[in-house]
């Protein structure tokens, strides 16, 4: 079985309570500190195997992690790991989920290397349609349509100037972004305010 690793908690010395992010689950495994463990880490995909118990909580046995090309860079490790953070606590204490989350996050490690912050930014506009929180071009505040400058608030939730009282970005760049779910519009200084945005929560 494959998995995503959303969260470690320390118990006992050092054995950990593993959540990791499968294709249809998201499971909670115990694992033992040992003389050959292998490295776990938040964002890791590993193959594992699960050993049943009598026990509230199945262990986590036979772990093998599978490598992908910004794992020893450490800035991309970063961003990735923040993301990583975000996602366990929107998913928090779900056990049964669509696929899509695990091949969002496959198409994310297959793209990271293109821009990090580029490939998050629209991977997170296909996860709002997905769960059809997508904003619609109306201020959240004041329910007014927006024709100029749109202000986004976390979740990408849109804003008119006078609400949100600040420059915000040119309504066709972000129209561009929703629809095609691409950044190619947007300069590097626009998605950095985007990213910022993003960070505040999924």
């Amino acid at each position: 079985m494959r998995g995503f690793i959303l969260h470690t908690q320390l118990v006992k010395e050092e054995d950990l309570v593993v959540t990791i992010l499968t294709e249809n689950k998201i499971l909670k495994l115990y694992r033992f500190y040992g003389a050959r463990h292998s490295v776990i880490n938040i964002g890791y995909l590993i193959d594992f195997e699960i050993e049943k118990t009598i026990v509230n909580i199945d262990r986590l046995r036979n772990i093998m992690q599978i490598g992908f090309k910004f794992l020893l860079d450490n800035e991309k490790m970063f961003i990735w790991q923040n993301f990583i953070k975000m996602l366990y606590s929107h998913l928090f204490d779900i056990e049964e989920i669509d696929n899509f989350y695990f091949k969002l996050l496959m198409n994310i490690i297959n793209e990271f290397d293109r821009n990090p912050k580029r490939v998050l930014i629209e991977n997170y506009i296909k996860l709002l349609k997905f769960e059809g929180r997508l904003s619609k071009f109306e201020c959240f505040l004041c329910e007014l349509p927006i024709k100029n400058r749109v202000n986004l608030a976390r979740g990408y939730l849109c804003a008119c100037e006078n609400c949100i009282p600040k420059t915000g970005f040119e309504i066709e760049k972000i129209k561009f972004l929703f629809k095609n779910e691409k950044t190619t519009l947007l300069n590097n200084q626009e998605i950095e305010e985007l990213y910022k945005i993003l960070s505040l929560g999924i």
